[in-house]
C-alpha cells in the first residue's frame, strides 16, 4: 500500500506557493519534473497532491516495476481506486501469459475513457529502463480523459515523444531551476528547522552556495543541530555533490557511535524496515534506531503509513555508501550478502540477486536466476528476466553452465536477430552434465537437449534424436518438464514423417500439461489436431482444435507460441467449408508470427499450412507469397523432414494452377538456372545430366510457358511466380 500514497512527511514543510500554483495551473496531459536528486521532486509533487481538487492517483515506482506486466499490475490497482476498471484486467495479468495487447490495453483504455479528471503521479520514473514499460506509459498518457494529467517525476529524460509534444503543446516542463527555492523560501526553511539562530549573512552565503537547491538547505539544517556554525559554514563549497558528501559526513561524525555504526551499515539496503535492518545490521533495537532517525531527520524517509517502512534519501544512500566504503573498506560486500540471505529467506529473486550481484558473488546471483526465472516467466514477467540476464557479462553466463541454459531458452524466446541465434548456439553446444537443473528439469543435459529440439536449428533429424534423449532423461510424470518433453518429442516424430507414432507422446504431453503445463497441454492439442487433419480424421480433429480453443479460452495466452498449432488446425478445418470466413484465423496465425521468435521449422509449419489452405479457396496470390516464404525458409534449413514434401507439393500445385501443363522437377531445377549466364553446357555439368537433356527441359519449359526465348521464357515465369521478381 505504501506504493500508492505519497510518503509521509514528519517535518514542517515550506509551502512553495508560487511553483504549486504554477503547477495547478497547467493544462497539458503531460507535467515534466525532470532533475537530479536532492532538489525536492518527490516533495513537490506531494504538496502538488495534496493541493489538487481532483482525485490524485500516486505510483511510487522501483526497480522491481521496470517490467511491462508488473507496471500494468501497479497501474490497474492504483487506477482502480478512481475508476471502474472490468476485474478481467487485474485477472488477466496475472494469467500464466498475459494478454496485454488483446484484452488488457483495450479494457485498459475503456475504463480511461470513461473516468472523470484525476492526477496521476509516477514519482521514481526514471527507474523504468525498459523499451515496453515506456509504450504502457505512453498508451496510458494518451488515454487519459480530458481533464486528467500524467506527472513524472524523474532523473533522466523519459524515453517519449516529447519533441512532438512540445509542438503540440502537450507537455509542461519543469527542471532543476524552477524547482530551487527562492531566497524566501529559504528563509523560511532556515528559520525553521535550524537548530541555530540564522543570521542574514549566514543565510546569504547558503542561498548563494546552494543556489536554492533543497537538499542542500536541509543538509544545513541538520548540520546546525550539530555544530557551531563557524566549524561548518565556512568549508560549504564546491559543487552540490561536494556540498552533500561535507555536510553529511558533519552529520554521521556528530552522531551517537551506535547511531553512526546503524546508518553506515543499513545505507546498502533500498528499503528499511525493522526485520531487514535487524538482519544486516545485527542489532535487536534496529526498529528503535530507525524511528529515531526518521524522527530525527537523519535521511530516512517515511514510506508506509504504519511507521514501519522507510527508504533513505537517493543522494544521502550515495554518501553513507561511500563513507562506509571510506571507513571499512570491504565491508559492503558482507552486508550485501546479508541482506541477499534475508530476500532469499523471504522469497524475493529480484532483491537477492540485487544484493549478490553488490557483493561481488556472481556465481551466486546465477543460481539464484537459473533456479527462479522459470517462474517469474510463466507469469509473464518475462522483462525481469531479460532484466536479470543482462546484469551479467557475457563471460559470466558462460562460466556458469546453468546460466548459460537460462539464457538459450530466454533469448532464443526473444530475440530473433543476432542475440538470440549467439546464445541459442551457446546453450545447445556447452557441455553439461546430469546434475540436476535450478530450475526443475531432470538434469542439465535433458534440459539442453530439450533447448535443442525446441529451436531445431540443426534440422529435423537431430530434432528427434535430442527430443527421444530429453524424453528418455525427464521420467517424472508431475513434471512440466516431462510435459514438454513429450510434447517436443511427439513433434519430432511427426515431423520426422512417423505421424502414428507421434501421438502416443503427445497424448501424454496433454495429460500431464493438464495437471502441471497447460501450455505444452495447449500445444499437444493443436499438433494432435493437426495429425488428424493428415490423416483425414476430421472428427479427431475438430475435438482436438475445439478442446485447445477452450483451453485458450481459459488461460488467456494471448500471441504465446503455444497457440500456434491450434491456430493453424482451425485454418486447415475452416478451409473446408466454403462458407466459413478464413480471414480472422489467417490474421490470428500472422500476428502470433508477427509476435513471437518462430524457429525455422516452426515458421516453415505456417507458411506451408496457410499456403495450402489459402490456395484451396483460390486466393492464389496469398497461397504465392507463402510458398516463396517457404522457399526462403528451406533454403536455409534443408533437413525439414515431412515439410519439405509439403512446400513441394504445394509448389507443383501452384505451377498446376497456373498452367495448363505443369513444370516436372527436372524442368524446374533447369527453369531455375535460366536467370544465370551459365551455358547449357554448364548447366548439365551443375545438373549431372548429359547436354541434350538439358536442351530437351529447355524446349518443354517453352512450350509450356508459351515462349520462344530464355529471355521471355525467365520473364514469364517470374510474372506468374515460378520464379523470384528480379
Amino acid at each position: 500500500p505504501a506504493k500508492f500514497r505519497p510518503p509521509t512527511m514528519r517535518v514542517e514543510l515550506v509551502e512553495r506557493r508560487s511553483l504549486i500554483t504554477t503547477l495547478s495551473g497547467t493544462a497539458e496531459p503531460l507535467v515534466l519534473l525532470c532533475a537530479p536528486a536532492g532538489t525536492g521532486k518527490t516533495t513537490t509533487l506531494a504538496l502538488w497532491a495534496a493541493a489538487d481538487e481532483r482525485p490524485v492517483v500516486w505510483l511510487q515506482l522501483e526497480e522491481a516495476d521496470d517490467d511491462p506486466v508488473v507496471l500494468l499490475l501497479q497501474l490497474v490497482r492504483a487506477l482502480g481506486a478512481v475508476m471502474a476498471i472490468d476485474p478481467a484486467v487485474e485477472a488477466s495479468l496475472e494469467l500464466p501469459v498475459p494478454p496485454v495487447h488483446e484484452r488488457v490495453l483495450p479494457l485498459l483504455d475503456e475504463a480511461l475513457a470513461e473516468a472523470t479528471p484525476f492526477l496521476l503521479v509516477l514519482d521514481d520514473a526514471h527507474l523504468l529502463a525498459g523499451a515496453k514499460c515506456w509504450d504502457v506509459v505512453a498508451f496510458v498518457l494518451r488515454g487519459l480523459p480530458p481533464g486528467a494529467q500524467l506527472a513524472l517525476g524523474t532523473r533522466a529524460e523519459p524515453p517519449l515523444a516529447l519533441a512532438r509534444m512540445r509542438t503540440a503543446g502537450e507537455v509542461a516542463e519543469f527542471r532543476a531551476a524552477d524547482l530551487a527555492f527562492d531566497r524566501g523560501e529559504a528563509e523560511h526553511l532556515l528559520r525553521a528547522h535550524a537548530c541555530g539562530p540564522i543570521d542574514d549573512a549566514t543565510l546569504d552565503s547558503l542561498f548563494e552556495v546552494t543556489e536554492g537547491w533543497a537538499a542542500g538547505l536541509r543538509l544545513a539544517c541538520r548540520a546546525s543541530c550539530d555544530a557551531e556554525q563557524g566549524q561548518w559554514l565556512p568549508r560549504v563549497r564546491g559543487d552540490r555533490r561536494e556540498i552533500a558528501t561535507y555536510l553529511t559526513a558533519e552529520v554521521i561524525d556528530c552522531q551517537p557511535e551506535h547511531m553512526q555504526e546503524f546508518l553506515l551499515r543499513v545505507s546498502v539496503l533500498r528499503e528499511l524496515t525493522p526485520a531487514l535492518c535487524r538482519s544486516v545490521s545485527g542489532r535487536d533495537d534496529a526498529g528503535v534506531l530507525l524511528e529515531e532517525a526518521a524522527r530525527d531527520e537523519l535521511f530516512i524517509v517515511p514510506s508506509g503509513a504504519a511507521g514501519n517502512r522507510y527508504r533513505f534519501h537517493h543522494l544521502f544512500a550515495e554518501v553513507l555508501g561511500g563513507e562506509l566504503e571510506r571507513r571499512r573498506p570491504g565491508e559492503a560486500a558482507d552486508l550485501h550478502r546479508k541482506a541477499a540471505a534475508w530476500y532469499a529467506r523471504h522469497e524475493d529473486p529480484d532483491a537477492t540477486i540485487h544484493h549478490l550481484l553488490l557483493a561481488g558473488d556472481v556465481a551466486a546471483a546465477g543460481d539464484v536466476v537459473a533456479a527462479s526465472w522459470l517462474q517469474v516467466w510463466t507469469r509473464g514477467q518475462v522483462e525481469t528476466v531479460r532484466r536479470w540476464l543482462a546484469s551479467f557479462s557475457d563471460r559470466e553466463i558462460l562460466a556458469h553452465r546453468a546460466l548459460t541454459l537460462t539464457a538459450g531458452w530466454v533469448y532464443t524466446a526473444l530475440d530473433a536477430g543476432e542475440l538470440g541465434a549467439r546464445w541459442g548456439r551457446a546453450a545447445c553446444s556447452a557441455p553439461m552434465t546430469d546434475e540436476p537443473s535450478p530450475d526443475g528439469a531432470a538434469s542439465l543435459r535433458s534440459s539442453q537437449a530439450l533447448l535443442r529440439a525446441t529451436i531445431a536449428l540443426d534440422g529435423v533429424r537431430r530434432m528427434r534424436e535430442d527430443a527421444e534423449l530429453a524424453a528418455g532423461l525427464e521420467t517424472t510424470a508431475d513434471s512440466s518438464w516431462y510435459a514438454d518433453a513429450q510434447v517436443a518429442l511427439g513433434v519430432a516424430r511427426w515431423l520426422s514423417g512417423s505421424g502414428r507414432r507421434a501421438r502416443h507422446p503427445l497424448t501424454l504431453g496433454v495429460g500431464a500439461g493438464s495437471a502441471h503445463n497447460p501450455a505444452a497441454e495447449l500445444a499437444a492439442l493443436g499438433y494432435l489436431a493437426l495429425i488428424a487433419i493428415g490423416d483425414a480424421e476430421w472428427e479427431a480433429a475438430e475435438e482436438h482444435e475445439a478442446r485447445a480453443r477452450a483451453r485458450l479460452a481459459e488461460l488467456g495466452f494471448g500471441t504465446n507460441r503455444r497457440c500456434l498449432p491450434m491456430l493453424l488446425a482451425r485454418a486447415e478445418l475452416l478451409a473446408r467449408d466454403p462458407q466459413a470466413d478464413l480471414d480472422d484465423a489467417e490474421a490470428d496465425v500472422q500476428r502470433i508470427l508477427e509476435h513471437m521468435v518462430p524457429h525455422p521449422w516452426m515458421a516453415l509449419l505456417a507458411h506451408v499450412v496457410l499456403g495450402e489452405v489459402t490456395l484451396e479457396r483460390g486466393d492464389r496470390r496469398k497461397a504465392e507469397a507463402h510458398a516463396a516464404a517457404a522457399d526462403a525458409v528451406l533454403r536455409r534449413y534443408p533437413d525439414a523432414g515431412i515439410l519439405r514434401r509439403r512446400a513441394g507439393r504445394l509448389r507443383s500445385a501452384l505451377d498446376a494452377a497456373r498452367l495448363a501443363e505443369p513444370l516436372t522437377g527436372a524442368e524446374r531445377r533447369v527453369l531455375e538456372l535460366l536467370p544465370t549466364h551459365l551455358t547449357e553446357a554448364r548447366m548439365a555439368e551443375q545438373l549431372f545430366v548429359t547436354r541434350n537433356t538439358v536442351k530437351t527441359h529447355v524446349k518443354s519449359v517453352y512450350r509450356k510457358l508459351g515462349v520462344a526465348s530464355r529471355a521471355e521464357a525467365v520473364r514469364r515465369a517470374r510474372e506468374i511466380g515460378l520464379l523470384p521478381p528480379d
